[in-house]
């Protein structure tokens, strides 16, 4: 069975991010784009405030320093950077700073989860930075792959898990705090280990010891991410159920009227044609849709001359299918008869056509969550 083609182009859920930096350094407002009118520039232990873009400045390594207080004084003595707590490092002013967002903003949502006492003194609020690192002498490339790959490795988990803190329900149990409590200390200790590499380059015997425990921990936090997201969904359940029942356009095949179900733990999407030339009318299609085997979900936006159709294409995991039956009567246009179907069979993807926005993102939501829960 065939499915009218749509012309594709991806639609975007934007979220607004913003970070709180300790002065010189301007606010951040995107991450897309870093406007600021001054960075620090390091050499060795001092720093010097450098009017201008950061990034126009060429230099290959940025950092930004962290501290469990706010600074207050100079910001410039050589006794600023034996009183942080831990490093953000990268590759450019830009790096440090979407980072240094990402854990920010983690942060509030697991305060605002756990309680404002919840996070601790080694905070990501009171930062000084962006930091050009000039003439940083000795480094240890191997040890800063290693913490490079583990420290991205982490930044995926802790963005996926941001939208668990936001939206899920207050959960006690005890694999979710363990487990939050174990991103937490990850997030730490990678900032403290980068500490200890700007300061000790050359002690690699203790610096893989370290390392040797820190990794453990991150790679924990990634493999049971499935298991907490399913307890704590990215997004709510929505509250609008009037997407399950509406009503596509099928072009020359009519109108589809569509109806979504809940039985156990899967959807059952029926699809009824009627009108059009008589070639679809009296079909009926039923889609089941296991929560569990729900794969990627994308959005589609469609234009039917002056009009736009949101589409939302739900794929199965890995390399399974979706039961489908579909059933109609003989049918009669003007050049054919069609015989009587009544078939069972399945289906690799599942598309479902909204008339507006708000509908589609709901919908969206629906299966999105029931694929992170699996139920």
């Amino acid at each position: 069975m065939c499915r009218l083609s749509f012309s594709i182009l991806a639609l975007l859920f934007a979220l607004p991010s913003c970070s709180t930096w300790s002065q010189p350094a301007a606010a951040v407002s995107t991450t897309d784009q870093v406007f600021r009118s001054s960075y620090y520039m390091r050499d060795r232990d001092v720093l010097k405030v450098v009017n201008g873009d950061p990034a126009h400045e060429n230099c290959a390594e940025w950092q930004v320093w962290l501290f469990p207080t706010s600074v207050r004084g100079s910001r410039s003595g050589v006794g600023l950077a034996y009183v942080r707590w831990g490093v953000i490092e990268g590759r450019s002013a830009k790096a440090v700073t979407e980072q240094l967002e990402t854990s920010q903003g983690f942060e509030r949502a697991y305060t605002n989860f756990f309680g404002a006492n919840a996070w601790g003194r080694f905070t990501f609020v009171h930062p000084v930075g962006p930091i050009a690192v000039m003439g940083h002498g000795e480094k240890n490339d191997v040890l800063q792959s290693k913490i490079g790959l583990l420290n991205q490795q982490l930044e995926s988990v802790v963005s996926d898990l941001h939208g668990s803190l936001v939206n899920g329900e207050r959960n006690q149990a005890p694999l979710v705090q363990q487990y939050f409590q174990q991103v937490r200390k990850s997030m730490q200790d990678v900032a403290r280990f980068y500490d200890k590499l700007s300061r000790l380059p050359a002690e690699s015997t203790y610096l893989n010891q370290v390392l040797a425990i820190l990794a453990p921990g991150v790679n924990q936090a990634e493999s049971a991410l499935p298991k907490v997201t399913a307890i704590l969904p990215n997004v709510k359940l929505p509250v609008s159920t009037y997407w399950m029942i509406h009503t596509e356009s099928g072009g020359s095949d009519g109108t589809i009227d569509v109806a979504v179900r809940e039985f156990d733990s899967s959807a059952w999407v029926q699809q009824s044609w009627t009108g059009g030339d008589g070639s679809m009318t009296g079909t009926e299609v039923i889609t089941i849709v296991p929560y569990q085997d729900i794969g990627p979900l994308d959005i589609w936006i469609q234009h039917w001359g002056n009009q736009r159709r949101w589409t939302l294409c739900i794929h199965p995991a890995n390399s399974k299918r979706f039961l489908q039956s579909i059933t109609c009567p003989e049918r009669h246009t003007a050049k054919r008869t069609y015989p009587a179907v009544d078939l069972k069979t399945t289906e690799g993807s599942l598309y479902l056509d909204f008339s507006n926005m708000s509908d589609a993102q709901d919908a969206y939501t629906f299966f999105l969550y029931h694929k992170e829960r699996g139920t």
